[in-house]
């Protein structure tokens, strides 16, 4: 169901995922999809918990490349934003999920953010000292905004690798002080 409801935004975006037709190409019955999702938003964004756990489990059996916490950071997302630039539509159907108010999609959104969590610690790596959460929020709010701005044609390909890696620039760069 959620590989169906992913491949049709894919294919059509968000307006293309119609309950009916992930059932009918899932082989399943409607009501087996609402018994486990109220509708299409919470479909898609349990898509995407699924394609940000698989990336995460992948970089880490793949390891981060990079001597810092800020290489292997920047390094990451990097080449996950220029990942996603190959699929405008889907992404757009993500993020246009990701805005809904339904209550009951709030879990699953706590589940990307969670997500987004462990992927930004596993580049950090172990001993940084970082606030590793705090960096997380923040790349997450400057990721959903960059996509944002990206899938509405406010910005261009490649913006949304530029400006995660101008926050993490910010957010974990070295400090060089003053004096």
């Amino acid at each position: 169901m959620i590989e169906t409801a992913m491949q049709l935004a894919h294919e059509g975006g968000y307006e293309a995922v119609q309950m009916r037709a992930v059932a009918e190409r899932s082989d399943v019955a409607l009501g087996t999809i609402y018994r486990h999702f109220s509708g299409k938003d919470e479909l898609l964004i349990a898509g995407l918990v699924v394609w940000l756990a698989r990336t995460r489990r992948r970089i880490e059996a793949a390891g981060v490349k990079g001597d810092t916490p800020e290489e292997r950071l920047s390094g990451l997302l990097e080449r996950s934003a220029r990942a996603t630039d190959s699929y405008p539509t889907l992404i757009g159907a993500l993020v246009t999920a990701l805005g809904t108010t339904s209550p009951s999609a709030s879990p699953l959104k706590l589940e990307v953010e969670r997500e987004v969590q462990a992927l930004v610690a596993t580049a950090i790596g172990p001993g940084a000292e970082i606030d590793t959460v705090g960096v997380a929020r923040v790349v997450g709010h400057v990721w959903s905004s960059a996509l944002t701005r990206w899938v509405s044609g406010l910005a261009p390909a490649g913006s949304v690798a530029e400006e995660l890696r101008h926050a993490v620039r910010m957010l974990v760069g070295e400090r060089v002080s003053a004096g």
